[in-house]
């Protein structure tokens, strides 16, 4: 799968003709669903780093865990909103992902 996906992307950056077809498909199947276009994308990229994480948990050894909290701890700024705030975005966030995950379900996308 991952390099059918890579053979797709030198396709769009090269190919104009498919960037449209795949833009034209994107928007009827945001239709189909009565989904805003740019939601069906975000779907699609929360649904990759999703599984990016997942597969990252079940390989990576109890050493590399550790490495990368201490690398996002580091990166972490000053959040400037309450955590209420914070975790109603999430759940919002996560309703959404579900809500379009059930939709694509029933029309086999996914």
């Amino acid at each position: 799968m991952a390099s059918d996906v890579r053979a797709i992307e030198m396709m769009l950056k090269t190919d104009e003709k498919a960037r449209r077809s795949i833009s034209a498909w994107i928007v009827q199947l945001a239709k189909k669903i009565h989904e805003k276009p740019e939601d069906v994308v975000w779907f699609f990229e929360m649904r990759q780093l999703i599984d990016e994480v997942e597969r990252l948990a079940e390989t990576a050894t109890d050493e590399e865990l550790k490495e990368w909290e201490r690398e996002l701890e580091a990166e972490q700024s000053g959040i400037d909103r309450p955590i209420e705030e914070l975790l109603e975005m999430g759940r919002r966030s996560f309703k959404k992902f579900k809500r379009i995950e059930v939709k694509l379900r029933e029309l086999g996308v996914v």
